[in-house]
């Protein structure tokens, strides 16, 4: 017996015809026992109508075992059946789990084409105790788990890898690759509370077609809605961590829309941890991504942009630790890119950049590639806390490239907090004569022995502190006394490690910044910010 209700194996009740009568006097049983719980079902029951007047729907689990038999009706842990094979060949109808036993292991492709319903979703899960059950590729196919043209499913607590002993170059692998192949709308796919380690893919010229968790559409007018990915902790990927998309233009009609990434550990990376294409309504929030750029496998892997970025429209990344994300890109971009955040090429809507953590980042905390195309509406990059990113070339906190024909990109980057025990530099790609006209660094706290700001005659400053300076020669209401942080440099790992960056009680940053309509309503520490009265200046009130 299990918490989630009963099954017709524990009561032992044979086979027999199900009519009305029997499906009652059995759910009377049940009740009666206090063994049917609201959100169950019995499998073999089947009531005539719900209380909507709507067919009730029935529920069966699966159970697979390494132990087991697909000769066996896999209805019961003592009559599991046994393959990945048997369980790829079977459709399962909503509401109905498929649970592999903990402690076991697979080799092969997890082949996943069933969908359930908004009331009734399909549950690909583990039961019994241990280790959870281990999903193990074996390079015969481009991923150890493929959901494809699947609908209201989720898939949970597996441990899932994609290891190979030989490493050609250039070969696409994924962990668990969610794919649509049929034009129309999916929605409802879960994947939550799985390891995701050791996906050996040789990204060289295919590094958009895999990731640990690959989302993907292979039709044009095929896209997923209310799509989760949660509380997965990754490791060890020669691409990425968690992709959507694969970097190809399409149109935003199709885009894949209500995308929820949250509470995701990411750690060592070939490339970007976590990355964003081809959706819109994004919200990406509570990750940690570590590492990004680490884990190349001795390969020369290009480029990474950044550890967090995305070309999503309508996008909110927020509550995110960003940290050590290497510079390993290759002559002539040694000095590239690696930044924690981006707003990149051909980026439509607005995105939101707040409330986040980013430390020890070589490339620097953000970095704003110019011109993100005509459907870019804005950017907003507020109450984050950066601490030593850009070591150590240059110190760059932000990479700027520059706008084509002088062209105005608004981005709004204001109370955030930079403290770096060298320099800050907000640096032009182009040597400090590039022309950046929208972009606006107001409230921020620039804390460091050291300082750069480059294109002053494009870029807006106003009501920063500079500590102990240069201040921007622009920044005519900017200050240059100590703001008092409480213990600044000491953040250590994890976004709630950062207390030594609020202010002290007679901080002259309380009230001195310049008021901002749109503040978000609240700090980096979740106080509540003024729309009426002067805010502080920095990350925390």
């Amino acid at each position: 017996m299990s918490a989630g209700g009963c099954r017709h194996s524990t009561l032992n009740i044979p086979r027999m015809k199900k009519t009305k009568a029997l499906s009652r006097v059995l759910g009377a049983i049940c009740l009666q026992a206090g063994l049917l719980s609201s959100c169950s079902k019995l499998p073999f029951l089947l009531p005539p109508h719900g209380s909507d007047g709507g067919p009730v729907v029935t529920t069966t689990r699966y159970y697979i075992d390494n132990n087991g038999s697909d000769s066996a009706d896999g209805l019961s842990p003592n009559t599991a059946w046994k393959t990945l094979t048997k369980v790829n060949a079977t459709t399962f109808q909503p509401g109905d789990s498929v649970l592999f036993k903990r402690g076991n292991a697979w080799t092969g492709t997890l082949v996943i084409k069933s969908s359930g319903t908004h009331d009734a979703r399909i549950t690909f899960g583990a039961y019994g105790t241990g280790d959870k059950p281990r999903i193990v590729g074996n390079n015969a196919t481009l991923s150890a788990v493929l959901i494809q043209d699947a609908k209201y499913l989720t898939f949970e607590n597996f441990d899932v890898s994609h290891p190979r002993a030989v490493r050609p170059p250039d070969i696409s692998l994924s962990g668990i690759y969610v794919a649509l192949a049929t034009a129309g709308t999916y929605p409802g796919i879960c994947i939550k509370h799985n390891n995701i380690h050791d996906v050996e893919g040789m990204p060289i010229t295919n590094r958009h077609l895999q990731a640990g968790i690959f989302v993907r559409s292979n039709a044009a007018q095929a896209y997923f809605d209310s799509l989760t990915i949660e509380g997965n902790d990754l490791k060890r990927c020669s691409s990425r961590g968690i992709m959507m998309g694969d970097g190809s233009n399409k149109d935003t009609t199709y885009y894949n829309n209500n995308i929820v990434i949250r509470q995701n550990v990411v750690d060592s990376t070939a490339l970007e941890g976590i990355i964003v294409y081809t959706s819109k309504n994004v919200l990406i929030e509570n990750n940690r991504v570590l590492n990004a750029g680490a884990y190349t496998l001795g390969v020369n892997m290009n480029i990474v942009l950044a550890g967090l970025w995305g070309r999503g429209k309508n996008m909110i990344i927020q509550h995110n630790e960003v940290a050590y994300t290497r510079l390993t890109n290759p002559v002539p971009y040694a000095s590239m890119d690696s930044e924690a955040f981006d707003i990149d090429l051909g980026t439509p809507g607005y995105t939101i950049i707040q409330y986040n953590y980013s430390h020890d980042n070589q490339g620097g905390f953000f970095l704003h590639m110019g011109d993100p195309g005509p459907d870019f509406t804005y950017g907003i990059v507020r109450y984050n806390i950066s601490q030593n990113d850009g070591d150590p070339f240059g110190n760059r906190v932000f990479e700027l490239h520059e706008h084509p024909n002088g062209k105005v990109v608004p981005i709004y980057i204001y109370n955030n907090t930079f403290y770096d025990a060298t320099k800050i530099g907000v640096l032009d790609r182009a040597g400090g004569t590039g022309v950046h006209p929208g972009l606006e660094f107001r409230n921020n706290i620039f804390y460091a022995p050291a300082t750069q700001f480059d294109d002053q005659a494009n870029i807006v400053y106003d009501h920063n502190f500079y500590y102990p300076g240069p201040k921007a020669a622009s920044d005519s209401t900017g200050y240059t006394v100590n703001p008092l942080l409480v213990a600044p440099g000491s953040g250590g790992s994890g976004i709630n490690t950062v207390n030594g960056y609020k202010l002290q009680g007679n901080s002259p940053a309380i009230g001195a910044g310049v008021l901002i309509s749109n503040n978000g309503g609240q700090d980096y520490f979740g106080k509540p910010v003024s729309a009426t009265m002067a805010p502080a200046v920095g990350a925390a009130q």
